[in-house]
């Protein structure tokens, strides 16, 4: 690997391969589009009735926990 990169690894250095299917396109693009959008308002349906703030303190203490609690 150390000749395809065109150089030597530090020690703290390590390598990765990730397979994956690039991203649709076309028809399939908008289908994955929409069924994203059906997603969002399904979840905005079930959270209509709480109040805006409690909405917020929620997100925000996901994404400090988030912050906080990486690997």
């Amino acid at each position: 690997m150390e000749s395809v990169l065109g150089r030597s690894l530090e020690e703290d250095e390590a390598i990765s391969i990730s397979v994956y299917k690039p991203a649709p396109t076309g028809k399939a693009r908008g289908e994955a589009a929409r069924r994203l959008l059906d997603r969002i308002d399904q979840i905005a349906q079930r959270t209509k009735d709480i109040p805006e703030e409690e909405l917020e303190a929620a997100i925000d203490e996901a994404l400090d926990h988030a912050r906080h609690h990486r690997e």
